[in-house]
């Protein structure tokens, strides 16, 4: 994985959880998955990569409601 200063791109998401580039940008336009923008390109914190792995996606996980 090339990640540059702890960023992911939206592909590298994709391979990472084995789905398309389109389900990455749903999850980030869904607000499921945190996103930055710099300049044109939409880049996922590895932190945010983490949290996915750890406790799953959506709005409420990681947020204490289990």
């Amino acid at each position: 994985m090339n990640m540059q200063e702890g960023l992911a791109s939206v592909g590298e998401t994709s391979k990472l959880f084995s789905i398309s580039t389109f389900t990455v940008r749903r999850m980030i336009r869904a607000g499921e998955l945190r996103a930055v923008r710099v300049g044109k390109r939409v880049l996922v914190p590895r932190s945010e990569i983490t949290r996915v792995i750890a406790h799953g996606c959506g709005k409420r996980a990681g947020a204490g409601n289990d």
